[in-house]
C-alpha cells in the first residue's frame, strides 16, 4: 500500500522509480529480489539517489505465535541484511537509505510525550523495532545518509486497516479499544508519503524519525471522530479481556499500549502535515474511500 502511493508520488514529480518485487517482473521498472537470497540483477541499482525499504510481514495480521514471531523477525531484520549485502556490492551505492520502523519501539508509556530522543520500551514489539532499526542503520557503513521512519498505524482509503474499520463503524457497532484513554498513534497515507519524501530529499534527515500526527489523539477521541465522519454514533468499545483473548500479546503491545509520540524531527525540518487533525483527516478518508468503492 505505502509502496504504491510512494511510486505514484515520485513519478508524478518526475522521478524514475524502480520497484523491487518478489514476483517475476512484468514491466521494465520492476527488479526481482528474494528477501532471503538477494537480488540477481543488482547492477540495476547502481547510482540510485535513494532506496526506500518497506519490507516486513504485517504486524496485526494474526496472533503472535512462536512461528509468527519468527516470521515477523525474519521478514524485517534478515531481509534488511540481505538487501544491504546486495547494496554493498555496488560500485556506487545509493546516496540515501530510508528504512521503515515502528513506534512500537517506545513500548507502553502512558501519558509521557515521546520524541526521537527517548529510549526504547519493553515487550516483543519494542525489541523487534529496536533490532529492525539497528539493521537499517548499518546502511550508513556504505556511505548512505540513513534514516528510519518510525511509522504509526497508516490510514489509507484503499488499503490497510481503514477499509476494515469503515464497515462496523458504518453499522454503528464500531468503537474504541479498551478504556480508550491510550494514545494510539496514527498517520494518513498522504502524510506517510510526505514523510518518506523528506527522507529522500532533505540532507538533514538522518536517524530515527517519528512518523505520526503532530497532536497525539487518545483512541476514544479518534474513534469518535471516525464516527462523526460517517455520521454514526460511537457508543461502545472492545473490552481489554476480549482483545487479549482473541489476540494475546498483540493486543497489549499494539492496540492497548499508549504511545504518545510526536514528530519532532519532521516538524523541525519544516514538514507540514496535510492530515494533522483527526476530524479533517477522517472526513477526507471517508470521502476518498466512498469515491473508490
Amino acid at each position: 500500500m505505502i509502496g504504491s502511493w510512494l511510486v505514484n508520488a515520485l513519478e508524478e514529480r518526475g522521478d524514475e522509480a524502480l520497484i523491487l518485487t518478489r514476483r517475476k517482473p512484468q514491466e521494465p521498472r520492476q527488479v526481482q529480489w528474494d528477501p532471503k537470497k538477494g537480488i540477481p540483477k543488482k547492477e540495476r541499482l547502481e547510482g540510485l539517489d535513494a532506496v526506500i525499504h518497506l519490507t516486513g510481514a504485517p504486524i496485526a495480521a494474526r496472533p503472535w505465535t512462536a512461528a509468527r514471531r519468527k516470521e515477523l523477525w525474519s521478514s524485517r531484520i534478515d531481509a534488511t541484511k540481505v538487501l544491504l549485502d546486495a547494496l554493498s556490492e555496488l560500485d556506487t551505492p545509493p546516496l540515501a537509505f530510508i528504512g521503515a520502523g515502528g513506534l512500537g519501539y517506545y513500548g507502553d508509556r502512558g501519558e509521557e510525550e515521546l520524541t526521537e530522543g527517548h529510549g526504547p520500551g519493553e515487550g516483543f514489539l519494542s525489541e523487534l523495532a529496536q533490532a529492525w532499526e539497528e539493521a537499517h542503520l548499518k546502511a550508513s557503513q556504505l556511505g548512505c545518509r540513513t534514516s528510519v521512519m518510525r511509522k504509526s498505524i497508516v490510514l489509507s482509503p484503499d488499503g490497510g486497516g481503514f477499509p476494515l474499520m469503515v464497515r462496523p463503524f458504518s453499522l454503528g457497532i464500531g468503537g474504541w479499544l479498551g478504556n480508550g484513554r491510550q494514545y494510539t498513534p496514527w498517520v494518513s497515507i498522504r502524510d506517510t508519503v510526505g514523510g518518506y519524501l523528506v527522507g529522500v530529499d532533505d540532507e538533514r534527515c538522518e536517524g530515527p524519525v517519528n512518523l505520526t500526527i503532530p497532536k497525539p489523539t487518545p483512541n476514544k477521541e479518534w474513534s469518535k471522530a471516525l464516527g462523526r465522519a460517517l455520521n454514526r454514533p460511537v457508543m461502545t468499545h472492545a473490552p481489554k479481556w476480549a482483545l487479549r483473548g482473541a489476540l494475546g500479546d498483540l493486543a497489549d503491545d499494539l492496540f492497548l499500549a499508549s504511545v504518545r509520540a510526536v514528530p519532532k524531527k519532521l516538524l523541525d525540518l519544516g514538514f507540514t502535515f496535510q492530515d494533522g487533525e483527526a476530524e479533517a483527516a477522517f472526513t477526507w478518508l471517508v470521502e476518498a474511500y466512498h469515491s473508490r468503492a
